[in-house]
């Protein structure tokens, strides 16, 4: 379950599905991934679908998780006993 965002504007859209920092075409995309990883009750509910490419962060990431949205767009997070902390989208490269 979604237990914290890093992000407000984020938490905004996961709320009402809209927002101006979201490119229209990775909303619908994102907030299925939100609704996976608000249900995931463990790592392993993440790594399906294989397009998840659900991997572990390393160097000042360490301890973090991430999930691929489209193209070069990835949710970041710490998975705690099956809460999903301090999440946020970033956009690699």
């Amino acid at each position: 379950m979604i237990k914290s965002f890093k992000q407000s504007w984020l938490e905004d859209f996961w709320n009402t599905g809209k927002h101006k920092r979201v490119p229209e075409q990775l909303k619908s995309r994102l907030l299925r991934k939100l609704d996976m990883l608000n249900v995931a009750r463990d790592l392993h509910d993440l790594s399906s679908p294989p397009s998840n490419n659900l991997h572990q962060l390393h160097g000042d990431r360490k301890g973090e998780w991430a999930i691929s949205v489209n193209g070069p767009w990835r949710l970041c997070f710490k998975f705690d006993q099956g809460d999903i902390l301090d999440l946020e989208l970033v956009q690699y490269h």
